[in-house]
């Protein structure tokens, strides 16, 4: 007992053993800088909310029911539930399993099929003059009992010592897949706020669009009825009709089109907020700000980009995915080496129910065994090697996932200062046209140009003020990719 007694502290001192590499983050070179000066957005304080920065309440409830309701990032949920609930059944590993047992049995058996009674049938057979009980003088053989009862219970434990890390391993593993599934799931939300922010000011857009669209039509429709009166007096020649009649029927294609965008862009917009099918089918988004009215400066956060490291959700993901494999690693070199297991057991057996509690009926046993692989045929060093092709690949999509965050940002940020320029390269150019427009109607009146300035100068205002709410709405998606890019705030 004693020697059993120092085996067993022997193991239990040496289950500090751990096969798994260390871990060292993978190192980049980073920039030092957010951009160069003069480029870059003023820094600023981002919040985790930041979608709030537009201070739009029609964008912020969007938001608010994509985030409680979008399947796709139920999914992500989901996956987190699992990963907790993994790390749960590998951390039991490392604990003494116990269970309880009980069985009870009564049969009856065959005499035909008992040996032992076939030979005491035998023995009967031979007529012994004895002083019998049966009065012919014939010794009476009793035959055996065909009806026996058994009832038993025991609590059982078993243990198998993690002296080689495996469990431990194998738990630490799981505890970095929850951290990087929550984490995924964090960058899910983050992603999802973009995309809604994004359809949102699309939907902005087309709606901006559809409504100039049905106005510049209103006029035209005026203007063409008045025209059709001069042509029928004979005051505008048939050329000029004919532009009127042409630019009427492009204004009705373009309503058309606009109309059908907007359908199109409600339609994802009810999607990416998890509404039911009825409401993505025909649902309608709450009518918001102008385009024109929503902030569209962004804001970069005070610090240095290597704090993107531990900003970005999807950086850390991918980091405690890397971390995972580092664990799985010494999970399988450990199966090079024995695994010793304890057992034991406590409980009573009976063939009568009422005597399963006596004294007498007690049962017990311990025991011990050792399990050593010889020969796998290469499958415990095939374990390894996928395991460290694991992280191999582990590190190569934490490299990728920092160099992604970086693509992001400068892309975010030329997007955000381009669209910057052409707004307002755009706001000049429509508050000329509206000028030239006007100008040319005056000198049409006045008998000093052709009507063609007239439609020149429309057309090329109507397409100025398109051009310009599409602008708009690419400049706040610009800038809200700029939060995404940065993480969401903090």
């Amino acid at each position: 007992m004693k020697r059993v007694l120092a085996a067993l502290m022997t193991a239990v001192l040496a289950a500090g053993c751990s096969f798994a590499p260390d871990y060292h983050r993978p190192e980049q070179p980073l920039p030092s800088s957010w951009g160069e000066e003069g480029t870059r957005p003023e820094p600023g304080e981002l919040y985790r909310e930041w979608w709030r920065r537009f201070n739009d309440d029609a964008l912020n409830e969007l938001v608010s029911l994509a985030l409680l309701q979008n399947r796709n990032l139920e999914q992500s949920l989901a996956r987190v539930d699992a990963a907790r609930a993994a790390l749960g059944m590998a951390r039991a590993d490392l604990f003494p399993q116990l269970s309880a047992q009980g069985s009870g049995e009564r049969a009856r058996a065959s005499l035909d099929a008992s040996a032992t009674y076939g030979v005491m049938r035998e023995l009967g057979a031979l007529e012994e003059s004895v002083d019998s009980l049966d009065g012919r003088g014939v010794r009476k053989v009793s035959a055996p009992s065909r009806v026996d009862s058994m009832w038993s219970g025991a609590v059982q434990a078993a243990w198998e010592l993690d002296i080689w890390g495996r469990y431990r391993n194998a738990t630490a593993a799981a505890r970095e897949n929850l951290l990087s599934a929550e984490d995924a799931a964090h960058a899910m939300e983050l992603s999802l706020a973009g995309q809604v922010c994004s359809a949102y000011f699309d939907l902005l857009n087309y709606r901006e669009q559809l409504d100039l669209t049905e106005r510049t039509l209103k006029t035209r429709q005026a203007s063409a009825a008045l025209y059709e009166r001069q042509y029928a007096a004979g005051a505008i020649n048939e050329l000029d009709i004919l532009n009127v009649r042409t630019q009427v029927d492009a204004l009705k294609d373009s309503l058309a089109q606009a109309k059908t965008r907007v359908e199109q862009a409600e339609g994802a917009l009810m999607l990416l907020t998890g509404a039911s099918p009825k409401a993505v089918f025909s649902g309608k988004a709450k009518q918001g700000k102008a385009l024109a009215s929503l902030p569209a400066a962004p804001q970069l956060p005070e610090g240095i980009p290597s704090e993107l490291l531990t900003r970005r959700p999807d950086i850390r993901s991918a980091e405690a995915s890397l971390r995972a494999a580092h664990f799985q690693v010494g999970e399988a070199r450990a199966a090079f080496f024995p695994s010793i297991s304890l057992t034991g057991s406590l409980g009573t057996s009976s063939t009568e129910l009422d005597g399963l509690f006596s004294g007498a009926a007690g049962t017990w046993n311990f025991g011990g065994s050792v399990n050593l692989p010889i020969l796998t045929f290469g499958r415990t060093i095939s374990g390894v090697r996928q395991a460290e092709a694991a992280v191999r690949a582990a590190a190569a999509a934490y490299e990728l996932s920092v160099q992604q965050a970086f693509s992001d940002i400068r892309s975010a940020l030329a997007a955000q200062k381009g669209t910057a320029d052409s707004v307002k390269s755009l706001a000049d150019a429509s508050s000329r046209m509206e000028k030239a427009a006007e100008l040319a109607r005056t000198r049409y009146e006045a008998g000093y140009s052709p009507y063609l300035d007239v439609l020149e100068a429309e057309r090329t205002l109507y397409s100025s003020q398109m051009q310009l709410a599409a602008s708009r709405a690419a400049q706040l998606s610009a800038v809200a990719q700029v939060c995404v890019a940065l993480g969401g705030g903090w």
